[in-house]
């Protein structure tokens, strides 16, 4: 019997948990629920900041909890609606296939991403500085386009997730040890590291076919 870990963050001031408004059930498989917040998570407030804090479930938590077949990630900012489950495993039959992701719903590349974010801070974008002012995001990016052998064609949204405990069994190495190494040594904005560090580590991922904020078994409230 598989076992399925979902996993949610809701540690920053004023955010929302994870709403669920369908039942946790899929064929006849085991899920677990886990919501990390300020009261069962107490904030280690003076040495980490709850963006960073968040990326340490996000991206780390088959590393205390590693006997699970599946690991999904979403932020809760989402909604799960009926159809949830029945669209995560959509590749499910694919045996190769270790990360499950969505194409970003507005651009298609670190690039494109990149000119964004700088457009806004430029602009003086109170909430872009506020989450990522200081960060060192351009000088990254930079590089990743100067490597001659990486192509800048993908863009993922990071807010929604699966991957398969075979994308981890290297457990000293791996995609999402290093993914959590991007968030800390450049910036929390980690859509930006996404697709170079896939690539890099020869991840075989899938696309979902559908739009991660137009779809009929995700809520969005913002």
């Amino acid at each position: 019997m598989k076992k399925i870990r979902l996993i949610s963050t809701s540690f920053e001031e004023g955010k929302n948990e994870l709403i669920i408004n369908t039942p946790l059930v899929f064929k006849d498989y085991i899920i677990d629920l886990a919501l990390y917040n300020n009261r069962n998570t107490p904030s280690r407030a003076a040495s980490l900041q709850s963006r960073t804090k968040c990326k340490i479930y996000k991206m780390m938590e088959w590393l205390e909890y590693p006997d699970y077949d599946y690991y999904i990630w979403v932020n809760s900012k989402f909604v799960i609606m009926d159809g949830f489950f029945e669209n995560m495993f959509a590749y499910e039959n694919d045996e190769d296939a270790e990360l499950f992701l969505f194409n970003h719903h507005m651009k298609s590349s670190i690039r494109a991403e990149m000119d964004f974010m700088k457009d806004h801070m430029d602009r003086g974008d109170s909430y872009v500085l506020s989450r990522y002012g200081g960060d060192v995001m351009e000088e990254q990016v930079n590089k990743y386009l100067a490597d001659k052998n990486y192509k800048d064609d993908l863009l993922f949204d990071g807010g929604l997730f699966m991957y398969s405990r075979k994308l981890v069994e290297n457990k000293e190495q791996n995609f999402m040890i290093d993914w959590l190494l991007h968030n800390v040594l450049y910036s929390v904005q980690d859509q930006l590291w996404l697709p170079y560090l896939v690539k890099k580590h020869k991840v075989n991922f899938r696309v979902y076919d559908k739009n991660l904020f137009n779809n009929d078994f995700l809520g969005f409230i913002g």
